[in-house]
């Protein structure tokens, strides 16, 4: 499913908040699912947030005894993001202050972004693998770093599926980390993978792929939004470091309590049983805090593979990258999508036991038997118990979701297993809505 091909072009792409190279990586994504762009002018400010300027590293070499120890040219990460110039000669424990790495992985480059947050500040630095920094001796040292700061424009991509409502769910990831393969372009590839499919479905609900620059990106992706055009927007979820072999993790939005945290529950309990789940910034910090802020407050999910070690340096790379991991994130998202999409109340169509065994009706789900073995599956037991609740839920008041939730049942089989109520005319199946609805009960 995934072209690695297309992955490796983009990692070797120096992008960044505002960088010329987003437009190449935006024009390969593009070849996936195509989107609109929408810039965003250097300079600009809103609630404190400042675009940074379009930013060129002309020069960056640190010298001993006129002897060229580090040039910092040699990899897109081996200068501190959106340094200043600076030119001077140091010890080596003034040097120590502007040189950033990590113990964990010596040999790495690292991503230094905390300027890009902070264009108001005078900063400089190198990021230099540790063991070639413990070989340095203590110095004089003379460094001439010579960059330049440019009027330019912050890309965001935007994907935009249609369907029989306005109500639209948004999938967010974000641009900005160069050669950083889990960090997020996995999340990128994975929307715009989900996004392809979407586009061969039937759809009840819109969706909506915004792919940004962390944090500054969606700030002012939002900010520019008409209040109409914001209030189609019902819920979200931020898809982020999903292609390592390590297990899914859920962060749930602000009050933990939407529908998309009950379907993405379900969803990522089919892939990852023994899901981690945590409460809102409890797991990993982005874009959700944008989403759920003041007057915006639409619930905003994360879905990750966080923690995992090579975070944030450069052996983050396509070597830990595991094909079956970003397809089992595809599916994940899939089944939540169906979810929403599939949800709906239960109106029973008869009054009293019925015996489910019976030939005509054949859906009764085998239970414990004290003198057969069954040989039943935890899922069966799960399956089995529910059943015995289930006709009760038949009211017309209780939803799909509801009961797969409260009984740790996956949606899809629920789903299945109703739709063969339906076809025995003992339910009808009524569709949610909206997903307004959902915060009337």
């Amino acid at each position: 499913m995934f072209r690695f091909d297309l992955f490796e072009k983009l990692l070797k792409l120096p992008v960044g908040v505002t960088q010329p190279a987003n437009a190449d990586a935006f024009q390969l994504l593009s070849s996936i699912h195509p989107m609109e762009l929408k810039a965003y002018e250097s300079g600009r400010e809103h609630n404190g947030w400042v675009i940074p300027h379009e930013w060129h590293v002309h020069k960056a070499l640190i010298r001993r005894n006129e002897q060229i120890v580090f040039d910092g040219t040699v990899h897109p990460m081996a200068v501190a993001g959106y340094s200043t110039s600076f030119q001077g000669t140091l010890n080596k424990k003034q040097l120590d202050e502007h040189i950033f790495f990590n113990k964990d992985f010596p040999d790495a480059f690292v991503f230094h972004c905390m300027y890009n947050y902070r264009p108001w500040e005078q900063h400089w630095g190198f990021c230099v693998p540790l063991s070639e920094y413990q070989k340095w001796d203590d110095g004089p040292f003379e460094v001439e770093l010579v960059t330049e700061f440019k009027q330019g424009d912050m890309l965001v991509g935007e994907c935009n599926v249609s369907g029989q409502s306005s109500d639209t769910i948004v999938f967010n990831a974000h641009t900005c980390h160069p050669c950083q393969a889990n960090d997020d372009m996995a999340g990128v590839l994975a929307i715009l993978e989900l996004f392809r499919w979407l586009a061969t479905e039937q759809r009840r609900y819109s969706y909506r792929a915004v792919l940004a620059p962390e944090h500054i990106g969606t700030v002012f992706y939002i900010a520019d939004l008409n209040d109409e055009e914001l209030q189609k927007l019902k819920l979200g979820c931020f898809v982020e470091m999903v292609g390592t072999d390590t297990p899914l993790a859920l962060q749930k939005s602000f009050h933990g309590n939407s529908a998309i945290d009950a379907a993405a529950e379900q969803a990522l309990k089919e892939v990852e049983p023994d899901l981690t789940v945590g409460d809102f910034r409890t797991i990993v910090g982005n874009d959700e805090t944008v989403w759920e802020a003041p007057g915006i407050e639409i619930p905003m999910i994360s879905i990750s593979r966080w923690p995992y070690p090579q975070y944030h340096t450069s052996h983050d790379n396509l070597d830990i990258m595991v094909e079956t991991r970003l397809d089992e994130t595809v599916s994940a998202l899939k089944n939540m999508v169906l979810a929403l999409e599939n949800d709906a109340t239960m109106q029973r169509r008869f009054k009293g036991l019925i015996a489910l065994s019976n030939p005509k009706y054949n859906l009764y789900w085998e239970r414990p038997d004290p003198v057969v073995n069954k040989a039943l599956s935890e899922a069966d037991l799960r399956f089995g118990r529910m059943q015995d609740y289930l006709p009760r839920y038949f009211d017309g008041q209780h939803r799909i979701l509801d009961v797969a939730r409260q009984f740790g049942v996956p949606f899809t089989a629920l789903h299945k297993y109703l739709k063969a109520f339906e076809e025995k005319r003992l339910i009808d199946l009524h569709p949610v809505q909206s997903l307004d609805s959902y915060n009337n009960q």
